[in-house]
C-alpha cells in the first residue's frame, strides 16, 4: 500500500499540470467555440484550444500581477465598484416577454437582439476583470459584501441552460454567454480564499454547474475543470465529493433528477438544442447572501462528514441513492459520454471525461500539506491543506460502489492511443491514477470486477512509471507477487 502511495506521488500527474491548479483561458481574444461536430477543421481548431499548452496557464502562485505595482485593497475595491454593479444589473435583467403585446414580433425580436448582445457585453467585461493581467481583482469580487457574483453567475448560468429540450435537431453549439460564465467562474475559483467560499452553505455555483453537467451541455468539461479545482482546496474534498443539492426548503432533492421534468425526458445526448426561455428559476433561484456565507458547511441540509468523524450508512445512501448527487451526476455523464472515448479525435465530450476523471483522481489521492514561505498567500502549486487517509478510503470506498471504477479500467482497455502517448494528464495517465489510489484500500475489489489485472498485464511489461505502476497495481490486486 505504502508503495501505491509513493508512486502517486512520484508521478509527476498526481495533480493536473504537474501539481497545479488549472487555470482557464485568461486572453480571451473573443473567439468563442461552436459546434465541434459540424466540420473536421473546426474539431481540429476546437482540439487546439483544449490543448493544455495552450488553453491553460502553467503554474504559478498566486499573487498580484508581478509586472506592476500592487494595489490595496481599498483602491482596488474603489475601481471595481464603478463598473461591477452595473455589469451584474445588466446580467440579471430579463428580456422583453412577448406577453405584454406592447410590440409586434419583429420589433421584439430586434429588442431582445440588442438586449442579448447588451448581456454578451457586459459578461465580457466582467471576465476582463478576472484574467491574468487582473488577478489582484479575483479575491476581492468574490469576497465583499457589496455584491454577490458568485450568484449572479450562477443565476445567469441556470438560466443560460433553459429548460425547454427539443428533441430531433443537430444543434450542439457552445452558448456564447453560458461559456463566458464558465470561463469567468474558474478564473473566480483560483484564490483558495474564493475556493473556501465557493463551497459554503448551499453552494449554488455547484448547482449551477451540475446542471450543464447533466444536460450534457458542450461546457460540461469546464464545469468538470471547475469541480476539480476547487479539490486542490483540501477541505473541500468532502463537501464537494458529497454534495447533493438542497430543496427550496432546505431538505435533501427527492430521488429524480435535478428537476422532475427533466427526468421524464428521452436520453439524447447528440440531437438536442437548448433556448433559454424555458423557466425563471434564475430570478427566483437565490442563494444565501453573502454575510451567511461563514455558516458551517452542514447548514441548509448540506451534508458532510467532519474530520475524525465515520462515515454512517445514511452519509452513503444519500450520495449513492440521490441521482441529483454530484458523483451520480458525474458518473452519468462519463456513462453518457463514454463512446467518444472509442475514438482519437478531440472533442468536447472527451474532455469532459478526463477533467471528470480528473477530479476523481484528486478526491483519491491523499497528498500531503502543501506549504509557501507566506502562509497568507496561497499558491496553487498543488493542493493547500491535508486529509487523512481515513477520510480519503472512506472516499475510495464510496467511488467503488459506483460505476466509476468499471469506466476508468476501461477506458485504459479501450484506449484508442499506443502507450506512447500516454503523456502526463492524459486521460489514460489519469485513469491509471486512480487505480493506483483505489488499489491502495479494500475499494481495489471494485478494480478486480471490473477485470483491472487483464487490462493491465499488457502494460506491466513497459519501461517507464506506466509499466511501474501497472505492476504495483496488480500486486495489490493479488495478480503478481510481491517480488515483482
Amino acid at each position: 500500500m505504502a508503495l501505491l502511495l509513493l508512486l502517486n506521488r512520484m508521478n509527476p500527474s498526481a495533480c493536473l499540470f504537474g501539481n497545479t491548479d488549472t487555470v482557464l483561458p485568461d486572453d480571451n481574444d473573443g473567439i468563442i467555440l461552436t459546434d465541434t461536430t459540424s466540420s473536421d477543421d473546426s474539431l481540429k481548431s476546437l482540439g487546439g484550444r483544449m490543448s493544455p499548452r495552450i488553453c491553460f496557464s502553467n503554474s504559478k502562485s498566486y499573487s498580484p500581477n508581478d509586472t506592476v505595482q500592487p494595489l490595496s485593497n481599498d483602491v482596488i475595491l474603489s475601481s471595481l465598484e464603478r463598473v461591477v454593479p452595473e455589469y451584474l444589473a445588466i446580467i440579471a435583467s430579463r428580456p422583453t416577454s412577448s406577453s405584454s403585446g406592447a410590440f409586434s414580433q419583429k420589433e421584439l425580436r430586434k429588442i431582445n437582439k440588442q438586449f442579448n448582445r447588451k448581456k454578451t457585453a457586459a459578461l465580457q467585461k466582467l471576465h476582463d476583470l478576472t484574467i491574468k493581467a487582473h488577478e489582484y481583482n479575483r479575491v476581492p469580487l468574490v469576497q465583499t459584501d457589496k455584491w454577490d457574483i458568485i450568484a449572479a453567475l450562477s443565476a445567469a448560468l441556470i438560466e443560460s441552460c433553459g429548460d425547454q429540450i427539443i428533441v430531433g435537431t443537430d444543434n450542439q453549439s457552445m452558448d456564447e454567454n453560458r461559456l463566458k460564465i464558465c470561463w469567468t467562474i474558474n478564473n473566480l475559483s483560483i484564490p483558495y480564499e474564493n475556493k473556501a467560499t465557493m463551497i459554503q452553505g448551499e453552494s449554488v455555483i455547484l448547482q449551477a454547474l451540475m446542471m450543464v453537467i447533466e444536460s450534457n451541455l458542450p461546457e460540461s468539461y469546464l464545469a468538470c475543470i471547475f469541480i476539480n479545482n476547487l479539490t486542490f482546496l483540501a477541505d473541500a474534498i468532502k463537501p464537494v465529493t458529497l454534495f447533493v443539492p438542497p430543496t427550496s426548503d432546505g431538505g435533501r432533492v427527492p430521488n429524480t433528477s435535478l428537476s422532475r421534468s427533466r427526468s421524464s425526458r428521452p436520453n439524447t445526448i447528440r440531437s438536442r438544442s437548448f433556448t433559454t426561455n424555458g423557466r425563471s428559476r434564475s430570478a427566483s433561484h437565490r442563494p444565501p447572501p453573502q454575510t451567511k456565507r461563514s455558516q458551517s458547511l452542514s447548514a441548509n441540509g448540506l451534508t458532510v462528514c467532519c474530520e475524525g468523524e465515520g462515515w454512517d450508512s445514511e452519509i452513503i445512501d444519500n450520495v449513492l441513492s440521490n441521482p441529483s448527487s454530484l458523483l451520480r451526476t458525474i458518473e452519468r455523464m462519463m456513462i453518457t459520454n463514454a463512446p467518444f472515448m472509442l475514438s482519437d479525435v478531440k472533442s468536447v465530450q472527451r474532455e469532459a471525461i478526463r477533467w471528470a476523471c480528473g477530479f476523481i483522481r484528486n478526491v483519491t489521492n491523499g497528498a500531503e500539506k502543501i506549504t509557501t514561505s507566506d502562509p497568507s498567500v496561497a499558491s496553487p502549486r498543488g493542493r493547500k491543506g491535508s486529509i487523512s487517509d481515513d477520510s480519503i478510503e472512506n472516499i475510495c470506498q464510496l467511488i467503488s460502489r459506483t460505476e466509476i471504477p468499471r469506466l476508468v479500467v476501461q477506458f485504459v482497455r479501450d484506449s484508442p492511443h499506443p502507450t506512447v502517448k500516454w503523456t502526463k494528464d492524459s486521460l489514460e495517465d489519469i485513469c491509471l491514477g486512480i487505480m493506483c489510489n483505489i488499489a491502495r484500500f479494500s475499494s481495489r475489489e471494485s478494480l478486480i470486477r471490473a477485470g483491472a489485472a487483464d487490462c493491465l498485464k499488457k502494460i506491466e511489461t513497459l519501461v517507464g512509471i506506466h509499466g511501474y505502476r501497472a505492476r504495483a497495481i496488480l500486486v495489490s490486486l493479488g495478480a503478481l507477487p510481491k517480488q515483482f
